[in-house]
């Protein structure tokens, strides 16, 4: 049943509080009474991005906001996921055209982890605010019916990033894979020949701006264990390589697991 009802993303601090009758913020109220026409009584889903998933019902008073009355306590929820193991980290420069699109479409396919960052080649810094940003991802979540929300790290200078190990997040003892999706190279080997059997605790794969890497940046990443992989014979565009990237592990992921 809860995969009938359309989900609402509420973060774990504000359903805390609300002790499972949440006030509804004016936009939320919004989308629930105008956009999916729910009336008083109505189900849903109401959903934490923490792998947590809770049946909820809309109440409308005339003196006071609306509210998500959540059918189950808040320690008991309907639905529980367990984050997905490897952890798939995506690591880009985001495009002049198209970055909306890139983070939903990166979203709905399964990524947890993104880092967005300024390459030395980007064509102009890409014009959604962090808000904007954050506000892609909530609702890409709620549409393709995720539990966890993706991570989003703030912007970071490419060159820098890539040539510290430990900006990925990990410790030394992890197993993790730094992939470097890169074009015009002969003889690299395509991403998925890399991605191991077993063994894997985390997976990165950072893809260049429109105007691709310099090379100094190709270079710092390779001397700090970036591993240089192609995504095919073919020129792809930025957008076009990341949710590639993403595809390709999303669907190595689900073999390991099957």
């Amino acid at each position: 049943m809860a995969r009938e009802w359309r989900r609402l993303l509420v973060t774990p601090e504000r359903l805390l509080a609300s002790g499972g009758a949440l006030p509804l913020e004016a936009q939320e109220a919004h989308y629930l009474r105008r956009v999916l026409r729910l009336r008083a009584g109505d189900p849903f889903a109401v959903v934490n991005g923490r792998g947590q998933l809770w049946a909820a019902r809309l109440e409308l008073e005339a003196v006071a906001p609306p509210l998500a009355v959540l059918e189950q306590d808040l320690a008991c929820p309907l639905l529980q996921e367990a984050a997905p193991r490897p952890q798939l980290a995506l690591a880009v420069a985001l495009p002049r055209l198209d970055a909306d699109v890139l983070l939903r479409m990166a979203c709905e396919l399964g990524v947890d982890r993104l880092q967005l960052l300024r390459a030395c080649r980007s064509v102009a810094q890409d014009r959604l605010r962090p808000e904007r940003r954050e506000a892609i991802l909530r609702e890409a979540v709620e549409q393709c019916e995720r539990l966890w929300l993706p991570e989003l790290a703030a912007d970071e200078e490419a060159l820098r990033w890539l040539a510290a190990p430990a900006s990925t997040g990990a410790r030394p003892a992890d197993g993790v894979i730094r992939l470097l999706a890169s074009t015009r190279q002969q003889g690299l080997p395509l991403m998925e020949h890399l991605l191991p059997a077993a063994g894997a605790e985390q997976v990165w794969v950072a893809i260049g701006p429109e105007g691709g890497w310099t090379p100094d940046e190709e270079r710092a990443a390779v001397e700090a264990g970036w591993q240089p992989v192609s995504l095919g014979s073919t020129i792809l565009r930025c957008s076009t390589a990341a949710v590639a990237a993403v595809a390709g592990m999303v669907s190595w992921r689900r073999q390991l697991s099957s």
